[in-house]
């Protein structure tokens, strides 16, 4: 995806995000901030030029989804643009201080993915706030290297 296309998703999730009750809401909640915190990751990784910033959709390591004249999308193998995850696939690039900041915050979220979403431990109030933290360190952190293009706080 593009940047501008990142940071509109992250605005969107954000919004999502503040209708759920983190607890009750726990993997609606955590989805959305997982997925909105991997598009800051994703557009810092464009905006510092580590990563290619197109009109292409991640549909696996290596391929993305591209337009064809029709309009439909069509499955194509392409040199890295967005990660799925932080650390899928792996960057070999040198990634500047800010961003790989970013991308251990998106770890400390990730670590509760399968624990509290697949395998049936229950969120606490503890893994919540350490969760939101991590975001929002994520968050500032992209909005400091974009310099105030970002969204909200």
């Amino acid at each position: 995806m593009n940047i501008e296309a990142h940071l509109e998703k992250i605005a969107r999730l954000e919004s999502l995000r503040e209708r759920f009750d983190p607890l009750e809401d726990y993997e609606l909640w955590f989805w959305a901030g997982m997925t909105a915190g991997t598009h800051a990751v994703n557009a810092a990784l464009h905006h510092a030029g580590v990563t290619a910033s197109a009109d292409e959709y991640a549909a696996q390591p290596g391929v993305y989804l591209v337009a064809r004249p029709d309009g439909a999308l069509k499955a194509t193998f392409r040199p890295l643009g967005d990660v799925l995850h932080v650390g899928r696939p792996v960057i070999e690039a040198q990634v500047p201080a800010d961003v790989a900041s970013m991308m251990h915050s998106m770890e400390v979220v990730e670590q509760y993915r399968d624990p509290c979403v697949r395998e049936g431990v229950t969120p606490t109030a503890a893994i919540v706030e350490e969760c939101e933290a991590a975001l929002r360190t994520c968050i500032r952190l992209l909005n400091e290297r974009m310099k105030g293009m970002q969204h909200a706080q």
